[in-house]
């Protein structure tokens, strides 16, 4: 039984040992709502957003190429394009039945939303 616990306790050092380094890019607070493990894919918390914007607007100037600190930032942080919620909205109230959904939420939404112009 030892050897097979000490063999995991090295399988285990040696993974966290070879892992990449974005595999450590996590940040764990510990404060009075217990611990919490941000992972980065919050978007909108702890400044993610306004970091991927600047490293967006000044990729050149830091010789990156690429789309991606861009892509990351529209995908995380933008708000979704009205084509994309009116479609999702229209969608959900043509498919309530098949859904098993009742009630008018969605079609009132995408009626408010996507008919009258806001958004």
């Amino acid at each position: 039984m030892r050897p097979l616990t000490l063999t995991f306790a090295l399988a285990a050092a040696a993974t966290l040992l070879l892992s990449p380094v974005s595999a450590f890019a996590q940040s764990l607070r510990i404060g009075p709502d217990g611990v919490q493990l941000d992972d980065g894919r919050s978007g909108r918390r702890g400044g993610q957003c306004e970091e991927l914007r600047r490293a967006c607007e000044n990729r050149d100037r830091l010789g990156e190429r690429g789309e991606g600190n861009c892509r990351r930032y529209r995908e995380a942080c933008e708000r979704p394009a009205r084509r994309d919620v009116c479609g999702e909205l229209r969608e959900a109230c043509l498919n309530k039945d098949r859904l098993g959904e009742q009630g008018e939420g969605n079609c009132r939404r995408y009626r408010e939303t996507c008919r009258s112009g806001r958004m």
